[in-house]
């Protein structure tokens, strides 16, 4: 592989194993925001809690509606769920819980997408 080569998902890529990759990503972030917000580091839960919500909002916005019937519009409800509780959760006292609900949720759908695209699954 040249330097020039990435094993990083394309940005247009929609490969059940690319958004597996995705999920992943999100998952890190939320679990440094969680810890941070048991450390009182509100500044760095904020920056963990946006970059996992600009993800979320990245995959909301590659869903195509009239092709995805409920499917989509339950991933849809999800990803708005999802990313407006993160950003509910930051500064508060119980952010570090909240965030560990949101990894359970957000994991459970990581495994589908895991299980689709013969990835292994990760456990909680």
């Amino acid at each position: 592989m040249s330097s020039s080569q990435s094993t990083a998902p394309a940005e247009n890529e929609s490969s059940p194993a690319a958004v597996v990759q995705l999920y992943d990503t999100i998952l890190l972030h939320v679990s440094r925001a969680a810890e941070a917000a048991r450390q009182g580091d509100y500044q760095k839960q904020f920056d963990e809690v946006m970059q996992a919500t600009r993800i979320v909002d990245g995959l909301n916005r590659c869903l195509v509606m009239e092709e995805g019937g409920q499917v989509a519009a339950n991933l849809r409800d999800m990803y708005e769920s999802v990313s407006r509780a993160l950003l509910r959760s930051v500064g508060k006292p119980t952010a570090g819980e909240a965030c560990d609900k949101l990894i359970a949720a957000v994991r459970d759908t990581r495994n589908a997408w895991a299980e689709i695209s013969g990835m292994p699954v990760v456990a909680g």
